[in-house]
Formats: structure tokens, sequence, C-alpha cells
């Protein structure tokens, strides 16, 4: 597989990598689906779709409710035992 450099303004980069994200692509398959078929590429040389691998679909998930008794359980974790450093 070979590489090449695309140069493009940031607005360009934010509207392709807006089209990745609702695609589920990432941006270098978004970029091959979009140019494939202007230039005739058949369907078989398009990355297959595959799921993303990060925390992006739990990002905001939390309501006020949900975060009290979180970080209730979580406060313990912050305290330093000086006894454990001595």
């Amino acid at each position: 597989m070979e590489a090449i450099t695309f140069r493009a303004e940031p607005e360009f980069m934010t509207a392709l990598r807006d089209y990745a994200d609702r695609a589920g692509l990432s941006v270098n398959a978004a970029l091959k689906e979009i140019v494939a078929p202007v230039i005739g590429v058949s369907k078989q040389f398009r990355a297959p779709k595959r799921p993303r691998n990060n925390l992006s679909r739990f990002s905001g998930t939390l309501t006020a409710e949900d975060v009290k008794p979180l970080l209730e359980a979580l406060k313990d974790t912050s305290t330093i035992e000086e006894e454990l450093w001595k």
C-alpha cells in the first residue's frame, strides 16, 4: 500500500473528520469512499467499516444523579495513607 500527503484547509479537514465519524470510518477510509466513485475505482478497494475501539460512545452519558454515587465511591482513592508511606 502506498501513502500520499493530502493538504487541506482546517475547515475541510473538520468536515472530513465529521463525515468519517458519522460513517463510522477512519479519515483514510472516508477519503477513499468519497474519491473511489469519482475516479472509477470499484467498491472492492474501499476499506470495510470497522467498529471504533474507543470510549467515545460513553462520552456524556452520565447524568448528575449518576455522578454523585460515583464520586462518593471514588473519594477515598485520593486519600494518602501516611502510615503506608513511612
